[in-house]
């Protein structure tokens, strides 16, 4: 793969380019960026700017799992006000970023010198109408729902970034998930579990309260995708197109396997259902075995051995009674001491005093938000 990026350089030569993420996946952003060839510039409260070589850059950008965006810096500048964004954005070449058929959309993130965000907003889509009305005569269009080009402003002390959003759509947005379980997990906190888990793509996978799926699914895609899970977003990017050479996506997805290695289960017939029909969505549905059961018996009439099982159980937040959650957690410990030895178990929790009445002890452990709860991944060998 040697991509050969389209695009107006900056003055130094050098594109710099920043990933987002969701509260709490911080960390997990910069160990997935460092394992690149690819410098950190910058790190702050939810996202990190990096650089580095082309072709590095791309294999970050087709395979991050934890960027909720990507957007490449088209230049950044000291600011007095919103007219000095204005003047300065004038001088930016416009028309080979927003072409003629497209439309765009400016997000605007700002503090201090630009306090006022909307009036920031509205200069700097003035500068851009304006300089594509002297260039080219035309204004380009406005679609605030589903732009063709998204630029993003940001600003902190004296400094204005503006930015360009490699896909309108944020990165976990595969479309699949319309069906949705009663308390569904996000795909970026799914495949966080998944790498706090360490799974990897050739270990047995068992999701055994899977509702509508999402685990497993993102774990498919991994497999399907050969961890090039952005692909199938990134191709309808016309920004991302015009950013590298069709050459970057060359790559075939994986033929469904002979065996599969990825399996759900619940004892709600309604998610079953869901599940199948969302990894039938995401082009995974080879890839994973559904069945409607009862963890509790599951030991019964399946032997699984040496298997991973993550999974997001409830945990009294918006299913289930706190009283009963208790006994499904110490029915849950038992099991799998009883049945799964040898084998591991991870979770995601949204309430970390419910831990206990599995009766295990953790190998380890991490805080992290779950829409506007503090909650846990945890990791335990079965002894």
């Amino acid at each position: 793969m040697n991509p050969n990026i389209q695009f107006p350089l900056p003055e130094n030569n050098q594109l710099e380019f920043h990933a987002s993420c969701s509260e709490g996946l911080d960390e997990f952003l910069v160990e997935e960026i460092s394992k690149y060839s690819l410098k950190i510039i910058a790190k702050n409260r939810g996202g990190v700017h990096f650089s580095g070589p082309t072709s590095e850059i791309l294999k970050f950008i087709l395979r991050t799992r934890f960027s909720s965006r990507v957007a490449v810096t088209l230049f950044r500048t000291r600011v007095n006000s919103a007219d000095d964004l204005y003047t300065r954005s004038l001088q930016f070449p416009w028309e080979t970023i927003i072409e003629p058929e497209d439309s765009f959309r400016i997000d605007a993130m700002t503090k201090d010198i630009l306090g006022n965000s909307r009036y920031a907003m509205y200069r700097l889509k003035d500068s851009i109408r304006d300089r594509l009305r002297k260039k080219e005569d035309r204004e380009g269009e406005i679609e605030k729902n589903h732009p063709d080009v998204n630029i993003v402003l940001r600003s902190f002390q004296e400094t204005a970034i503006v930015q360009l959003n490699l896909s309108s759509l944020p990165l976990h947005k595969r479309g699949y998930r319309t069906e949705i379980s009663e308390a569904p997990l996000r795909e970026v906190l799914a495949q966080a579990l998944l790498a706090f888990a360490d799974w990897k793509e050739d270990e047995l996978l068992l999701d055994p309260m899977c509702g509508s799926g999402t685990i497993l699914i993102e774990a498919a895609l991994r497999l399907k995708y050969k961890n090039q899970i952005n692909v199938p977003l990134l191709t309808e990017s016309p920004v991302f197109l015009r950013l590298f050479s069709s050459e970057s996506l060359r790559d075939e997805p994986g033929p469904s396997p002979a065996n599969k290695t990825i399996f759900g289960f619940d004892t709600n017939e309604k998610a079953i259902r869901s599940a199948r029909i969302n990894a039938r969505k995401a082009g995974v549905e080879n890839f994973i075995s559904f069945e409607q059961s009862d963890f509790r018996f599951l030991h019964k009439k399946q032997n699984f051995q040496n298997i991973k099982i993550i999974t997001n159980p409830p945990y009294g937040e918006r299913i289930g009674e706190k009283s009963e959650i208790k006994d499904l957690y110490t029915e849950i410990g038992k099991v799998l001491k009883d049945n799964y030895g040898g084998s591991s178990f991870h979770l995601i929790c949204g309430d970390k005093s419910l831990l206990g009445y599995f009766r295990l002890k953790a190998d380890k452990e991490k805080s992290v938000t779950i829409s506007n709860l503090k909650g846990k991944f945890v990791s335990y060998s079965i002894k």
